[in-house]
Parts: C-alpha cells; structure tokens; sequence
C-alpha cells in the first residue's frame, strides 16, 4: 500500500498510465472503496488484540535499482528510458512510504525487499516471524497475484499458515484477483475470508489468527 503504486503523480502511476491509459483504474477504485478502508480496521482490531501488524515494502537501496529483482529491474529502466524517472522507488524516496490513510503506528513493524517475496530478500521479516511465535499470516494489500500471493506461497511453504483477506487485496482486474485467491487456497491450503467475519473472529478471542 505504498504511495509509488496509489498516487496518480508518482513515476510508476505515470508510466504505465503513458503505457496504458486507464490500467490502474480498477486497482486504484478497488482500493479506495474497498481496501483501504477495510485494511485500516483490521489493522486497528489487531493491534487492540496486540496483535502484530506488519507492512513490507518494495524498494531499492542501490541508486541504480540493481538490487532489485529482474523483472522490477526491466522495467524501472525502460521507464527511465522513456523519460519517467524513479519508477521503483529508493527506500528514502517519500513515495516509497506506506499511503498516509494506512501509516504504519510506532507498535507496528517495517521491513523492506527488492523481489515479490519478502522471504527471499527481507530476512529480518522470517526471523521476527520465527521469533514472535507467529503461525497464522493474514494477508491484505497489493497486488494479489504479485507480492502477496508469492509471499503467501512461500510462507506456507515455511509451514505458517494462510488467511487471504479478499475485500482487503486488490489487482488490476477482478478477474486476476479472483484466479489469484483460488490459485492460492489450492497451493497454500488458506483460507479465503472477508474482513467482516475475521473482525468477528478477532472479538471472540481471535482463535486460529495468533
């Protein structure tokens, strides 16, 4: 939920609307009405129950983005190529930040990768999980079948287990959205929730989320 894929101004909304006029409507309706909203209130109802609250962040650190994954690499270097600067984000670039409706509290834990998994390039991430005692990963966020399914791939691989949150992910069409989440329930064997229920799950004593 970073400011480089939500704000209309940044380099990589530019980009590919220049690319593609009109490819981010969806995610950006999608996230507006539905997302944000629901992610913001589950955040809330987590940290109530003093639950953890984390935020990956893709950036780079490198300059030039070499640290970054190939794909992601490609294509902030065609961007710049084409006169669209910046399209990745440096971890210092304030378009980096999570969006101000969703700024992560001082309780809450950051981390940030350079590769669509945060196992593969954020160890500190797999170490606060393994630390915490964590077993059970709700998934929100952007985009369903990038990060977030890939991630959540590779979680369960690590034997955590999986709760999507569908009115609480967004893609860049429903109908990638939609074969995401079933791909994933049948791969990861998770569970594919709505935020109402799980918030109600949360205010019976949250078992099976902890």
């Amino acid at each position: 939920m970073q400011r480089y894929y939500l704000e209309a101004e940044s380099p990589f909304a530019r980009f590919h609307s220049h690319l593609e006029p009109g490819c981010l409507d969806y995610l950006g309706t999608r996230c507006r009405l539905r997302v944000v909203p629901n992610i913001s209130r589950l955040a809330s109802a987590f940290r109530s129950c003093a639950l953890p609250v984390i935020y990956l962040r893709l950036c780079g650190e490198a300059e030039d983005r070499s640290d970054l994954q190939r794909t992601f690499l490609e294509v902030h270097r065609q961007a710049e190529s084409q006169g669209f600067p910046g399209l990745y984000p440096l971890i210092s670039d304030p378009f980096s930040e999570v969006i101000p409706a969703l700024t992560p509290e001082p309780q809450d834990m950051t981390f940030c990768k350079t590769t669509y998994s945060a196992f593969t390039s954020a160890p500190a991430f797999e170490e606060f999980l393994s630390r915490s005692g964590i077993e059970t990963l709700v998934f929100t966020g952007l985009a369903t079948s990038q990060c977030v399914e890939t991630t959540a791939r590779d979680a369960a691989d690590r034997d955590f287990r999986i709760i999507h949150v569908d009115d609480a992910q967004a893609d860049y069409s429903e109908t990638s959205h939609r074969a995401s989440l079933y791909s994933s329930q049948g791969v990861c064997g998770g569970q594919v929730r709505d935020t109402a229920p799980l918030l109600e799950q949360l205010r019976d004593g949250g078992e099976g989320v902890s």
